[in-house]
């Protein structure tokens, strides 16, 4: 890869997606404080929920960082740079406005989904255009093509659902959750996932990368799961959303299994706190699928809500941050130190990343995730509170860590 200034933006574009994601992580878990113990899936403040930390802190790094990774593995610039000046505002209004939506005022779903619909709908569309200028051909390069497609469909799904929430249009929204679900997770979320760690886990594991071949199964397995999902929710087949269920459960289950072998062709024997991290969201995983796999065959309610914590707070939260404590200070020194390497003493990249505090942070997340855990098995009202404020206090300490190291610049 040619990682140059001239396809990278400037930190100062993308800084504020990475300090707003956090902010967005500990207004999240703030409202959990408020939530009780034993709240279903189908609550509307859960849902509510799933948006603010899904869109404000999942989403909102996701497109950061794809800000500056796409067009390094692209070898390309942005076709329209600016863009990135108008997402991050756009997503915290319409963020702020769906959640509000979902959990006091129905009438504001409406105008919150269409500004989501509209910031990255920009984001879409200029990855769409850069993309197709793009010389490589590569699995992480068609995994953003792909999944710029789902997030398009999601997008527009999420929008109709919102307007027959408000009653707008005559649909049930219910009929097209899933879809929903499956393109903006599936298609949008994980195929990145998969696509992107294929370069980062290697790179930052000191590790084996696996082939392009081996990453296709998992890809392609996805691709036909989200479809599968997106026509088996328009057409209401009940036997073809439980065959796109477990398609999409055999491609995380085989990506599951490159990451295995990404991390046993290790190459140096220390661990850090990017590694201790990952190796809690690949955990969190295992823990969601299996608890899904029997939540969905029992129909027990419990495992399912416990499914889906692991999965959101755990696999989704602990990668995210886990990449935040790699990519941020690359980011810094790149731009900060980098010019400087041949004309004297420069830090290494270690060096910038406050340690005991990145320890603390994760200490506090890991107990405050298995402290919520255990809270949705017993429905313990104290355990929940506890871990509530446990996680508040991981996203203060990593806010704090995020700014300290953007003061270098």
């Amino acid at each position: 890869m040619n990682v140059s200034p001239d396809f990278s933006l400037p930190l100062r574009w993308i800084a504020p997606y990475f300090v707003v994601a956090v902010t967005f992580y500990i207004v999240s878990m703030s409202f959990l404080f408020f939530l009780p113990s034993d709240i279903t899936l189908r609550d509307f403040r859960v849902i509510g929920w799933v948006h603010l930390y899904m869109i404000g802190f999942v989403m909102m790094v996701i497109i950061g960082a794809m800000g500056q990774l796409s067009v390094v593995v692209g070898e390309i610039h942005h076709r329209y740079p600016k863009v990135f000046g108008w997402i991050w505002p756009l997503l915290v209004i319409g963020t702020s406005l769906l959640a509000i939506g979902f959990i006091r005022d129905a009438s504001l779903l409406g105008a919150g989904g269409s500004i989501i619909l509209g910031a990255l709908g920009l984001f879409a569309f200029n990855l769409f255009v850069t993309l197709r200028r793009s010389r490589r051909r590569t699995s992480v390069t068609l995994s953003m093509q792909w999944s710029t497609l789902f997030l398009s469909v999601g997008l527009g799904i999420g929008l109709m659902m919102a307007l027959g929430y408000t009653g707008v249009i005559n649909i049930d929204p219910s009929q097209w959750r899933m879809g929903h679900i499956f393109a903006v997770f599936g298609g949008y979320v994980m195929l990145n996932i998969m696509g992107v760690s294929t370069v980062l886990l290697p790179m930052f594991g000191a590790c084996n990368r696996p082939s392009d071949r081996d990453h296709t199964i998992s890809f392609y397995t996805m691709i036909v799961s989200v479809v599968m999902m997106i026509f088996a929710s328009a057409l209401q087949i009940e036997m073809l959303e439980k065959i796109a269920l477990f398609f999409g459960m055999g491609s995380v289950g085989f990506y599951m299994v490159q990451v295995y072998r990404i991390f046993t062709s290790k190459k140096r024997g220390y661990s850090d706190i990017w590694e201790r991290s990952v190796v809690v969201a690949f955990i969190a995983l295992l823990l969601s699928m299996g608890l899904g796999i029997y939540g969905v065959l029992s129909g027990d309610e419990k495992a399912l809500a416990l499914s889906f914590w692991f999965l959101t707070a755990g696999f989704l939260g602990f990668l995210i941050t886990a990449h935040l404590y790699k990519i941020v200070p690359f980011l810094v020194w790149f731009e900060r130190y980098a010019p400087y390497i041949d004309e004297r003493e420069v830090p290494m990249l270690h060096q910038l990343l406050p340690a005991r505090w990145a320890d603390v942070q994760w200490g506090l997340a890991v107990s405050g995730l298995v402290a919520i855990a255990i809270a949705i098995g017993l429905a313990n009202a104290v355990l929940w509170k506890t871990g509530a404020l446990l996680l508040i206090g991981s996203g203060v300490v990593l806010l704090a860590i995020l700014v300290k190291l953007l003061r270098k610049l």
